[in-house]
């Protein structure tokens, strides 16, 4: 499952987005309705305000029957020129911005279809004596009043009104590419600031998500590095929402250090309490195989100082297992090593200290211990630090372990490199399906006969990833025989 963090920003990333496009959609298609409606507004004022003002300044009538009356008496057509106006825009003045003179335009005829009066676009209108209102795009004569391949909108309107001047027909154009700019400038001037919002929106809104879910981030940062007997409340400022959770592990946290602190105790107490009485019945079976050895001379009592011999080794045995669980129960609790336990090593003092101390168990079975090393300067020798004490044991436990599953007279060899240690004998080495399984605990191959408690290994392993580091189990390469134990780095 996603984070909550991750699924808000996710979901706010793409809904805002989607939320602001159908806004912008919504409000761009009612800017273009509203547009389009003031537009065609002005085109209708702007004909009524030439049928009211066009009769106070011409006499079209009186010029027309003037010159029907020079036609008359001279006998010569005199040519009738209609009034063209024409509007520069340096002509015009204020503040226009990118306003044209040319996105509008109007043109009067008589009812004859004489041109009567029109600006610079307007004398290209077309006289339609029949059109009333606005010329739509699906009319006929549509096509006819595109003579600078550019779209108008035109309205027809005929003055009615006045006897004077009756069927006369007023044209008002506005040209649609002007009036679809003016469309798109006032659509940018809205949307552009809009999206600019957006994303400081957006910005505010992961910005915001991410402050918020900081306790949550301390909080686990610190769980990472508690360790389950730390009993310590969560002092990090949280949210409401957050304080009963926060409540609730901080409860947990006593509760489980109690519980651990309680199984050390009785394991460290059962430990205590076993040790006594395994070493008074270790005594009493060294005392009764001295005696009978005193006393030896007939085969019965061969056979009492074989049983006691036996009795002598399960002691031996149960003593063993009582340390590795005492062992076991100490590093096991632990996450990672404090600090202050950890130190550079003295690799060589270090080994030198633990071949002492399996050395008569070698002697006893003929076996040879021998250590190499594989660098040049001993200084290089595996560059971490440790807790001495328990890097004793884990190699202690592997020289060990090889030394009790190894046949008589074999050789174990310490190898000290710069990136790795390792323990390599040459005995009988292990089966490949057992490989995977030699640090769980209680795990012995079957058929052994030798003393031991399943735990040693698994004890290494977890001293082993204490200090990040990880046992590799492989056999030797054919056709050498043997097992090889290797301590380095993870991976």
């Amino acid at each position: 499952m996603k984070s909550i963090q991750q699924r808000l920003l996710i979901s706010l990333l793409i809904g805002l987005p989607l939320l602001w496009v159908l806004t912008s959609s919504f409000i761009a298609w009612r800017l273009w309705h509203e547009i389009n409606e003031i537009n065609d507004t002005q085109i209708t004022q702007v004909a009524r305000y030439l049928i009211g003002i066009t009769p106070k300044e011409n006499s079209y009538e009186a010029d027309d029957d003037k010159d029907n009356h020079e036609q008359d008496e001279s006998g010569n057509k005199s040519k009738y020129t209609a009034k063209i106006y024409n509007l520069k825009s340096k002509q015009l003045s204020g503040d226009l911005g990118e306003a044209e003179d040319d996105h509008m335009g109007f043109a009067i005829w008589d009812r004859k279809g004489r041109l009567l009066m029109a600006d610079e676009n307007g004398q290209s209108f077309a006289f339609l004596p029949d059109q009333r209102g606005f010329l739509e795009e699906q009319d006929s004569a549509y096509q006819r009043l595109n003579p600078f391949s550019k779209r108008w909108r035109l309205f027809y309107v005929h003055d009615d009104n006045d006897d004077k001047h009756e069927g006369r027909v007023i044209a008002v154009g506005q040209n649609l590419k002007s009036r679809q700019e003016m469309i798109i400038n006032a659509m940018s001037v809205q949307i552009l600031p809009m999206l600019i919002g957006l994303f400081a929106f957006m910005g505010l809104v992961i910005w915001l998500i991410r402050r918020g879910f900081m306790p949550l981030t301390q909080i686990s940062e610190e769980l990472e590095q508690r360790q389950p007997q730390d009993d310590r409340p969560i002092t990090a400022d949280v949210p409401k929402e957050i304080q009963p959770l926060v409540k609730a592990l901080n409860i947990l946290f006593v509760k489980v250090a109690d519980t651990l602190a309680r199984e050390q105790r009785f394991t460290a107490d059962a430990s205590h309490e076993l040790r006594s009485p395994l070493a008074a019945l270790k005594l009493q079976a060294d005392l009764l195989q001295q005696q009978i050895l005193q006393l030896s001379g007939t085969e019965d009592d061969n056979q009492l100082f074989y049983h006691a011999q036996k009795i002598s080794d399960g002691i031996e045995r149960a003593t063993h297992l009582v340390d590795q669980l005492l062992i076991l129960a100490k590093i096991e609790p632990q996450q990672q090593l404090p600090p202050e336990q950890l130190e550079s090593p003295d690799w060589l003092l270090l080994t030198d200290i633990v071949l002492s101390d399996v050395n008569r168990l070698a002697r006893e079975k003929h076996i040879q211990l021998k250590r190499t090393i594989q660098c040049d300067n001993p200084a290089d020798i595996l560059p971490i630090l440790i807790n001495p004490i328990l890097f004793k044991l884990l190699i202690r436990n592997l020289l060990d372990n090889a030394i009790r599953y190894c046949p008589d007279g074999s050789l174990i060899e310490l190898q000290l490199d710069s990136n790795a240690i390792r323990v390599v004998d040459n005995g009988l080495g292990v089966e490949p399906e057992q490989l995977v399984r030699l640090s769980e605990r209680f795990y012995r191959p079957a058929g052994q006969n030798q003393l031991g408690s399943g735990l040693g290994l698994s004890i290494a392993n977890r001293i082993a990833e204490l200090h990040g580091l990880t046992l590799d189990f492989t056999n030797r390469s054919q056709p050498e025989k043997g097992f090889i134990v290797t301590v380095s780095n993870k991976k």
